[in-house]
């Protein structure tokens, strides 16, 4: 296994400002041996949770509009009281940061679907469009990190990403204020699809910037780009919105989970993977073979190699799990 050491530049605009308001004043009331990995966990629940919520308005009615905003800012909060409890704990290890980034993953898919389903997104292309460039720049961030032992935030990323998504959903309980994003403003595209045309943009001049400075820069990160084109491409003829956004996060979870067990554990560059194109591509040129069954076959495929590379990553590094945070001699109560 690789000696572990976490290399980091962050360059976020927003970071410093967000540790000094909630973290330094918060970290202080966490106990000494609640461990890191834990708070991780919690964190991300709250993501789950807003997603939820999202499905159906209904649920909370104009509540929705701060319960959703409120989730996402535990969820901000913990994901950074993690890494403070490892650093004042001196727990810090490579099983840690693939809990903290690995989850992550997901709810890069999840922000954009919340998004979705609160302000009606349904145009496919544009879904697609979304989907892919926000992945392609979240993989290559941690394909630079397997290149280089380096992980390098950009000044806009997602901490930047997630607060402007919080500001938005709180404005939309302004009855007018919605209206506004979600009625046709531009060629027919709302005000909420051209935030998320710049969104893609933007992604995608983080994915050339970070592609031209990552050295060696092999097959597996372009054979990832055309495939999870491809998916996204096919999938609007089979898959709603919800249903592609599952697809492609769960195909780009995976695909980072690879980059990560290469980083973390044996430098390994893998590739991604080739049966959910092939399936896809199978199923469109012979739709009576899995016709009905196209996306339980797919989310159960996708979800069990994910469940298995969690469990062999936690074989590796499963030494680094801690149910209570030792005490030293230096704790601070």
């Amino acid at each position: 296994m690789k000696p572990y050491a976490y290399q980091c530049k962050d360059y976020s605009l927003l970071t410093p400002l967000f540790k000094k308001i909630f973290i330094e004043p918060l970290i202080g009331f966490i106990p000494w041996a609640i461990p890191a990995n834990i708070i991780t966990i919690i964190s991300n629940a709250f993501f789950y949770i807003a997603l939820y919520f999202s499905f159906d308005i209904s649920l909370l009615g104009n509540a929705t509009f701060f319960v959703i905003p409120l989730l996402l800012l535990l969820y901000l909060i913990g994901d950074h009281l993690d890494g403070a409890q490892a650093k004042r704990t001196k727990t810090g290890s490579a099983l840690g940061e693939f809990c903290d980034h690995y989850l992550d993953a997901f709810n890069n898919g999840i922000l954009m679907l919340i998004l979705f389903n609160l302000f009606s997104v349904t145009n496919p292309y544009l879904v697609a469009v979304v989907l892919v460039t926000s992945y392609c720049a979240h993989v290559i961030v941690f394909y630079e990190q397997f290149k280089t032992g380096w992980l390098i935030f950009e000044k806009v990323g997602s901490l930047e990403g997630v607060i402007l998504a919080i500001f938005i959903i709180m404005a939309a309980s302004i009855e007018p204020v919605y209206q506004f994003y979600v009625n046709p403003l531009i060629f027919g595209y709302s005000a909420i699809e051209l935030l998320l045309i710049g969104i893609s943009i933007g992604a995608v001049g983080t994915f050339v910037k970070t592609v031209l400075r990552t050295p060696n820069v092999r097959y597996s990160i372009w054979m990832y780009v055309v495939i999870v084109s491809l998916i996204a491409y096919l999938g609007n003829y089979v898959f709603s919105v919800a249903e592609l956004t599952a697809v492609v996060t769960l195909y780009s979870s995976l695909y980072l989970g690879k980059i990560m067990q290469g980083h973390l554990i044996d430098g390994i560059e893998r590739s991604p993977g080739l049966f959910t194109p092939l399936f896809l591509i199978i199923i469109m040129g012979v739709p009576s073979l899995y016709e009905g069954n196209t996306l339980t076959v797919l989310i159960i495929y996708l979800v069990a190699s994910i469940l298995l590379l969690i469990y062999r990553t936690f074989q590796s590094l499963g030494k680094f799990w801690v149910w209570v945070n030792p005490r030293l001699e230096n704790e601070i109560s």
